[in-house]
């Protein structure tokens, strides 16, 4: 399902699947998003994890989504807020490249067509 805000949605990729959509709003901008892996990445280093244990945790959790969505299983809201997290920390990283298969599409909001007669 892909959500929709007033400044149109976020749709994030992972191995060629869609697996989560965020709406943008003033309030939440595509900046507001891509911080929070920047932000995880942070949190986790100050907790003494190494790069390498952060790349394996990220991709792992992005696994496991990927799988629950591929079989059709539902997902946890908050999974896919984590998701978001995890994939724009792998991005951060260079471990994935924004493409075709993995990464983001920002999509603006529709523009209403009106007919006059």
């Amino acid at each position: 399902m892909i959500y929709n805000g007033s400044n149109g949605s976020l749709n994030l990729y992972y191995k060629g699947l869609l697996i989560s959509s965020f709406g943008l709003t003033n309030k939440k901008t595509f900046n507001k998003y891509e911080y929070q892996g920047e932000y995880l990445i942070l949190k986790s280093m100050k907790q003494g994890f190494n790069i390498e244990k952060i790349i394996k945790l990220l991709t792992h959790f992005c696994n496991l989504i990927y799988i629950k969505k591929k079989n059709k299983e539902s997902i946890r809201r908050s999974d896919h807020k984590f998701f978001l997290s995890c994939l724009f920390g792998l991005l951060k990283l260079k471990i994935i490249d924004n493409d075709e298969k993995n990464g983001y599409l920002i999509m603006p909001k529709k523009k209403k067509i009106t007919l006059e007669i």
